[in-house]
């Protein structure tokens, strides 16, 4: 899909070489799509803003979600998890019906 930022939020609380995976993996499946990273520690992974230790919350998982929306600079947004794998096709290359939707995808 053009037009689409990565927004990857994680709140550091995974084992390293746990989210490490996590990250070459997602690299591995988002090809050249733009990607910034919203972490509570600071982490070499695309463009990345360090909010702090602000803890682990709902909260928090939708403030750091917000925190990288309004950094991107494309049309669209799709967020990726520090602990979730994605698929090769079917999320990234999502293309929304309706622009003035939020859309949620329920199978990972």
């Amino acid at each position: 899909m053009k037009d689409l930022t990565v927004i990857y939020y994680t709140s550091n609380r995974e084992k390293e070489d746990f989210e490490g995976k996590i990250r070459k993996n997602l690299l591995k499946t988002i090809g050249n799509i733009p990607l910034i990273s919203v972490s509570q520690k600071p982490i070499d992974f695309g463009e990345n803003i360090c909010v702090g230790d602000v803890g682990t919350s709902d909260h928090n998982i939708y403030r750091q979600m917000q925190v990288g929306a309004l950094k991107a600079k494309t049309k669209f947004i799709c967020t990726a998890e520090s602990d979730c794998l994605y698929p090769p096709t079917g999320y990234f290359d999502f293309n929304p019906p309706d622009e003035t939707t939020a859309y949620h995808y329920t199978n990972v």
